[in-house]
């Protein structure tokens, strides 16, 4: 551990120059290396802007703006916003002098006659100012600035979570929505099927293994209703919570059914270097990291002379003195010279915390690459599994016309109609959970550039 003692300015700056933190930028990817990232729209941060209106959905935007106008996040960044600010101004009054003035007015008596009573006053304006050579306040005001700059950009990523997570959790209800919905409208053809069934068994045209198949088929659908419907009512409370209101608020604009949203939205990217310019985390990142290194400065400018340099300027009159214009103009330094390691205690501390906020900022460039190139990844791989999802629905679907028109004509037994069924329910929801997850890539993706 170095030790200091008082040297000359130069010797001492350079001592503390050879224990400063050597801050190098990460490197910064030259291309995304995610599958098939080539092919997507190559865009900027003007057409990102407002990307969730990419969704076409009404209700969305509408959710979107309730919740930018009364999250409690966003609310609460906002207000870290003003105390960043106010302990920037505060910070800021360092670099100028502090100006006062005083004045006072009374009677006093000094008990020699009873005619020894009299009047006295006095005002004073003074003012002191403590001259930064060392540059410890000018680095302890750059410090709240920079935290200014870290409360702006986190504000900013709160923001951009808040809109992504309202999209998800919109998506997650209307899936589930739909999912009800697919759940009723199967239930139904099940029960009009069983009863169907039930009356060829009356008749002895059915036997009764047909029906326990066709009623359990029932049974195994209307029990997945209320798991459904479950997730939807969570899905509408959450979204109730993100926009910063009670659950009954938001209730009306659910109401009507919808589909799942996103279907038609072509992924898009931006360089890397856009990327990682635009991220709000980077940012509040790259500013913690300024301020903290701007405190270690100024830690180390405590090793120096502090000089000051006060004065005022006043009148008084009493009986004791005729009236009089005192003054004062006074230079003073100051200089610890023992102080058992607390100074170079700082300075350790306040390099460990730069060192720290380093790291952290070198953590968040490799979080956003990796955020980035998993969107995409997820995306490519999700959209092929929604496209074989689809083509496996219409062909379940096919097929069970099928089996049913084979079933009237006697080829085919009831089982066989009944595993149609089910294949056909289950290749159904499969299509609507993909096309979900595909919704959700997107969204994951948008909020991966950073933008909004």
């Amino acid at each position: 551990m170095k030790k200091y003692i008082l040297l000359p300015s130069c010797v001492i700056l350079s001592a503390c120059v050879s224990d400063g933190l050597d801050v190098s930028k990460p490197t910064e990817p030259l291309n995304w290396t995610a599958k098939n990232s080539e092919i997507a729209q190559s865009v900027n941060a003007i057409y990102l802007q407002g990307w969730w209106k990419q969704f076409k959905d009404p209700t969305l935007n509408a959710l979107v703006a309730q919740a930018l106008e009364n999250s409690p996040d966003r609310l609460i960044a906002e207000a870290k916003i003003a105390e960043a600010r106010g302990l920037r101004r505060s910070s800021r009054s360092s670099l100028f002098p502090q100006i006062g003035i005083s004045g006072s007015n009374g009677r006093a008596d000094t008990g020699a006659s009873s005619a020894s009573s009299y009047s006295f006053y006095d005002a004073k304006f003074d003012a002191s100012f403590e001259i930064d050579v060392f540059g410890k306040n000018r680095k302890e005001f750059s410090a709240s600035d920079s935290n200014l700059k870290a409360a702006q950009a986190r504000y900013h990523d709160v923001s951009l979570t808040l809109i992504a997570e309202i999209v998800r959790t919109y998506i997650d209800f209307r899936a589930a929505q739909n999912q009800t919905r697919i759940a009723a409208k199967n239930l139904n053809s099940q029960a009009r099927t069983l009863k169907l069934i039930g009356d060829l068994n009356r008749l002895g045209e059915a036997p009764k293994l047909d029906v326990e198949r066709a009623e359990t088929l029932v049974n195994t659908t209307r029990a997945s209703l209320p798991e459904f419907k479950r997730q939807t009512e969570n899905a509408r409370l959450r979204l109730s919570v993100l926009t910063g209101g009670l659950p009954e608020n938001i209730l009306p604009m659910l109401v009507a059914h919808a589909e799942i949203p996103g279907g038609n939205i072509e992924p898009v990217l931006m360089t890397p270097a856009q990327v990682l310019a635009l991220r709000p985390d980077i940012q509040a990142a790259a500013a913690d990291l300024a301020a903290n290194t701007s405190l270690a400065e100024a830690a180390t400018a405590d090793i120096f002379p502090n000089f000051t340099l006060s004065g005022f300027y006043g009148i008084a009159d009493n009986a004791l003195a005729s009236s009089v214009t005192p003054w004062n103009i006074a230079f003073g330094a100051a200089v610890s010279l023992l102080d058992f390691g607390r100074i170079e205690g700082r300075i350790d501390a306040a390099r460990a915390r730069e060192k720290q906020a380093f790291e952290q900022y070198r953590k968040a460039v490799l979080n956003a690459v990796t955020e980035v190139e998993t969107a995409f990844s997820d995306y490519a791989h999700i959209n092929e599994q929604h496209v074989s999802l689809r083509k496996a629905y219409l062909s379940a679907d096919k097929a069970l016309e099928l089996s049913q028109t084979l079933y009237k004509e006697g080829e085919i037994s009831f089982l066989d109609v009944l595993d149609a069924q089910r294949s056909a329910n289950k290749a159904e929801a499969a299509m609507v959970s993909a096309t979900a997850t595909q919704a959700e890539s997107l969204t994951r993706l948008f909020k991966s550039l950073g933008v909004y």
